[in-house]
């Protein structure tokens, strides 16, 4: 969202639309009497390709540090991993006002890095709710953790409208240092609070550590056999999720990226309004992961 209010595309993209030059859709004159100017021009001269490159350096850096970061993980603890991901993210999500000052491509360097960061959580945060949470409760407790995110990206969208057009550190420069400085407050919390397994506790009751261990597969310390990676690759059921997995970040990064952009710089909504368009798409599946994960807690 803040790449609308951070290039000058709109006051562009407003003044061509009045020659007929682009592809957008026509303001009537009663529009055009409403918003005769544009409400704020943006600092960077960024190409829609560069733009792009931008804003996609992140979801590449989220690919390619997802593997690796499972297998380390499970090999040198998953604590490390998590905090190291989260330290790297807020500090390249708190740090992109400056690169982006300094250069369009340091941008994309920190954009990348920021990737780099957020995809060492989710493998991490697997190995560690494997080894935290019995079996019976897993469904439910992991559709609550994975629903924060709809919860979080809610708040996001509700409020970066107003923190774009606000005064607060320039505008637009305010959703990289307080979204980046509360990543680093959690990754405090999780520095002080977050253990490898109920083992390592030391404030753990023995009637809630004997729980979670007998509600285990089995101990996740012993050595597993090797992976059956050919079984897993022609598996029609792992095809299936992969797929469906696929679609669904696929749908998330246009509605993150692109439609921002589409709807200040095609439809002409001001971004306030541009952020509320969000929230029917952000909220439903919160409550929808919740609801599944209950299902499956009572159905096994």
């Amino acid at each position: 969202m803040s790449i609308v209010k951070m290039v000058n595309a709109t006051a562009v993209n407003f003044k061509e639309n009045l020659n007929g030059t682009i592809d957008s859709c026509p303001l009537s004159n009663l529009a055009i009497e409403e918003f005769p100017e544009p409400t704020a021009e943006g600092e960077f001269n960024w190409s829609p390709q560069m733009q792009g490159y931008i804003l996609s350096a992140g979801f590449l850096g989220y690919i390619v540090s997802q593997i690796p970061a499972g297998l380390i993980a499970e090999a040198y603890g998953a604590k490390n991993v998590y905090l190291s991901g989260v330290l790297l993210a807020s500090l390249a999500h708190l740090l992109c006002p400056f690169a982006a000052w300094y250069s369009c491509y340091s941008m994309i360097g920190m954009q990348l890095l920021r990737g780099v960061g957020q995809g060492l959580n989710s493998p991490a945060n697997s190995v560690i709710t494997a080894k935290w949470f019995p079996r019976q409760e897993r469904g439910f407790l992991n559709a609550l953790i994975f629903s924060g995110t709809g919860v979080g990206s809610l708040i996001a969208y509700a409020t970066s409208g107003a923190m774009c057009s606000s005064a607060l550190f320039g505008g637009w420069p305010s959703l990289y240092f307080i979204y980046g400085g509360l990543g680093l407050v959690l990754g405090l919390c999780a520095y002080l609070f977050l253990y490898e397994s109920p083992k390592e506790h030391p404030k753990i009751g023995k009637a809630e550590l004997f729980y979670i261990l007998e509600n285990q597969e089995s101990d996740l310390s012993q050595k597993r056999p090797p992976t059956p990676w050919r079984k897993i690759l022609t598996s029609v059921p792992v095809h299936v999720m992969t797929y469906s997995i696929f679609s669904h970040f696929w749908a998330n990064a246009h509605q993150i990226s692109e439609h921002p952009l589409f709807l200040a710089n095609i439809l002409h909504f001001p971004i306030q309004e541009a952020t509320l368009m969000f929230l029917s798409k952000v909220n439903p599946p919160s409550g929808s992961m919740r609801l599944t994960g209950t299902d499956k807690q009572y159905r096994n």
